[in-house]
């Protein structure tokens, strides 16, 4: 199973969830055969050498990791937002569509009064409509790890018998005098663990 590297401790955060395309599909089922091809990394929070993609092995979800997701207000203007976008090539068998279902958060954050932290993350296929999107900001004070799980509204699934690119896009910033979101340390990473959901097709 994909597993979370943080322990679980109680932050405030307050949540924002925005969908676009309300088509869902109730017509669950069990988990085909899964595998990634071809991975491509952009952006300034993520690379080939800093990041990790794992699939638990009964298929049901998709763990990253980053070691370097880490926006903080000690860095300049460069350091208040980091961002990673990427486009997953699945292979699957016909008969099969999928969906993120939900993503569960885990990092470290230490946010001053009058500050704030924030995490957006959200999907899309290649070649089709929707972009379901969720947001969590995290208000000052408050320091620790935190790990929050999130359901997607709405469930936006790959088109029937087709393959298309997952694309996935992280952005992490940060607001205020002082507030950092993302790694505490070298062994202490930003993850997020994205729940699957099949469907017969």
């Amino acid at each position: 199973m994909a597993r979370s590297l943080f322990p679980a401790m109680v932050v405030t955060a307050a949540l924002s969830v925005v969908t676009i395309l309300s088509a869902v599909t109730p017509a669950f089922a069990g988990a085909p055969e899964l595998t990634i091809s071809s991975i491509i990394f952009a952006g300034s929070g993520c690379s080939y050498s800093d990041s990790t993609i794992a699939l638990s092995p009964d298929y049901s979800s998709i763990t990253l990791v980053f070691d370097n997701m880490i926006a903080t207000t000690d860095a300049g203007s460069k350091g208040l937002r980091k961002f990673c976008q990427l486009s997953l090539s699945l292979d699957y068998p016909r008969g099969w569509s999928v969906t993120l279902g939900s993503v569960t958060g885990s990092g470290f954050l230490d946010i001053a009064k009058g500050s704030k932290g924030v995490y957006e993350t959200q999907f899309y296929f290649s070649g089709q409509p929707g972009t379901p999107t969720i947001t969590r900001t995290f208000p000052g004070p408050q320091t620790g790890n935190f790990k929050i799980t999130d359901s997607f509204l709405t469930l936006v699934y790959s088109k029937c018998n087709v393959t298309p690119n997952l694309n996935i896009k992280l952005v992490v910033s940060v607001e205020g005098s002082k507030a950092v979101v993302g790694l505490n340390s070298s062994d202490l990473k930003f993850s997020l663990i994205f729940g699957l959901l099949w469907k017969n097709c």
